[in-house]
């Protein structure tokens, strides 16, 4: 960058400091800061979107992008990055689904009425984006009810095409809850049907890393049956992200639902060699075949696989299989030569139907993997695992950690998928002595420091209890001191793994 003098690295460090406002007050003083910092007010659209602005900001960039025909395709290709996460969302809030995307929720029928913002002409561009790209007439008919209403949700996911220079994409997880609309729109421009308008016709393959709904706390989900009917199932929702063969970095939340066959799928090449990282986070117990995608994932070095049970869901009668742990065995083997850092968890739905004597729940998809399963990757530096998994599903008060892992391993992980270890007043510090005195059996083992000798930290992590503090690190003095390692109890929403969460 030639502004200035000044060296594109140190224009990213100034800008950095600077909040939108700033970047927006700096504009309007000469046209050429405009021109050098139009380019980073631009460049990266970051909102809270649990926050009061959200609708504002989105109407607004619509408004701009509209009014401004001329420059419009410029401006779209000045944005690198949309992340659109809440920052917190209420641990003791239940998000109900929304039954279709013209939906209105009561903040968002406040805001119409009182809206200050004509906004006439953006419907009227928004209604010609869905018509160009929606191609059944009750699917249109239902986007211009949603557009007409002012959906956050729609307005974001009609953003998409535009957007050629795309690198980055993290939404939050009620864009899943709310009708699956970036995915709808992704599935349209992926699948191979002639979009009119040149400006529309977007294939995504700029996209290097995409985080659609990780952010899901396991204890503030609805009930994950889908009714989200308009204007598709899920699986049409979430598949056209897997088409996406140039990516390196994604992250899928999958909500337990169960089908995703993406071999059958047409348009799924199930070539992934440019993946890096992948976190597949809520997939079904009952759709282990999901997992044959690893065999394709030669330069994968970051994996997290999280498993769900849904009492709710009609399959939960179902019982896996060994075949369906026979997935799980011949994926992970694919990554033996490549994988750097794994994790992998459990959890039920709903949370308080838990099930802590999980022998039948989980034992016949992972007994395959012991013992010794985990030295045959020759390149892992970090394991986090259920503890179940670590001790063979036996009983955690008297068995001891597997000895059988990777001797490349420096840092080790052990998750308490449940809330309790088997103890119905639920105390958290009767688990921690429990894990804590596991841990100490395994760290003593007389050959321990040949089967690990890189091993430096081991964390035990947990669910904040319900009347606990925000997230909460203990380390473990006396562990530490005698061991000569760091270890520690970390409490937490338990979200994919420590080590596993991407870039």
């Amino acid at each position: 960058m030639s502004d200035f003098f000044l060296m594109e690295d140190v224009w990213d460090e100034i800008c950095e400091y600077l909040e939108t406002g700033d970047l927006n007050s700096i504009c309007l003083t000469s046209r050429t800061l405009n021109r050098v910092f139009t380019r980073y007010l631009y460049r990266k659209i970051q909102w809270d979107w649990n926050g009061k602005m959200s609708r504002y900001r989105i109407m607004s960039l619509w408004t701009t992008l509209v009014r401004n025909k001329d420059t419009r395709s410029r401006l779209c290709g000045l944005i690198r990055e949309v992340h659109l996460l809440g920052r917190s969302p209420p641990q003791k809030t239940r998000i109900n689904e929304s039954p279709g995307i013209q939906e209105c929720s009561s903040d968002l029928t406040s805001i119409t009425k009182n809206d200050k913002m004509p906004f006439h002409q953006e419907i009227d561009y928004l209604r010609f984006i869905a018509g160009s790209i929606i191609e059944s007439s009750k699917d249109r008919s239902d986007w211009y009810k949603s557009i007409a209403a002012r959906n956050v949700y729609a307005m974001v996911a009609l953003l998409l095409p535009f957007l050629h220079n795309l690198r980055s994409l993290k939404l939050d997880y009620t864009f899943l809850v709310n009708g699956g609309l970036p995915g709808v729109i992704i599935e349209r421009l992926t699948s191979g049907h002639n979009i009119y308008s040149a400006e529309l016709r977007n294939n995504f393959d700029h996209l290097k890393e995409i985080d659609y709904g990780t952010n899901a706390l396991q204890n503030n989900l609805p009930r994950l049956r889908d009714n989200t009917h308009v204007p598709s199932c899920f699986s049409s929702q979430v598949i056209p992200i897997f088409r996406l063969q140039k990516i390196k970095h994604l992250k899928v939340w999958l909500r337990s639902h169960h089908g995703l066959q993406l071999e059958r799928v047409p348009g799924i090449q199930m070539d992934y060699t440019a993946l890096k990282t992948l976190i597949l986070d809520h997939v079904s117990r009952m759709d282990c075949a999901l997992f044959k995608i690893l065999h394709g994932m030669k330069n994968l070095r970051t994996l997290h696989l999280g498993l769900n049970n849904d009492e709710g869901n009609s399959w939960y009668h179902a019982i896996p299989t060994y075949k369906d742990g026979e997935c799980i065995l011949n994926g992970l083997e694919a990554l033996y030569e490549c994988l750097e850092h794994l994790s992998i968890s459990f959890s039920s739905t709903p949370l308080g139907r838990e099930i802590t004597s999980d022998i039948d729940l989980w034992g016949v998809l992972f007994r395959s993997l012991m013992p010794g399963f985990f030295q045959g990757f020759t390149r892992l530096k970090t394991l986090e695992l259920p503890v179940q998994l670590l001790n063979g599903f036996q009983d955690i008060e008297v068995s001891c950690i597997n000895r059988g892992l990777p001797v490349t391993l420096e840092r080790l992980g052990l998750r308490w998928d449940f809330q309790y270890v088997g103890r119905e007043d639920g105390s958290n510090s009767h688990t921690v002595r429990v894990l804590q005195k596991l841990l100490a059996n395994f760290l003593r083992l007389s050959d321990r420091h040949r089967r690990v000798p890189l091993l430096q930290e081991v964390i035990i992590r947990l669910f904040i209890s319900d009347d606990g503090p925000d997230i909460a690190v203990e380390e473990c003095d006396d562990l530490i001191e005698k061991f000569n390692m760091y270890v520690g109890v970390r409490f937490d929403y338990m979200r994919p793994g420590l080590w596993t969460n991407g870039p």
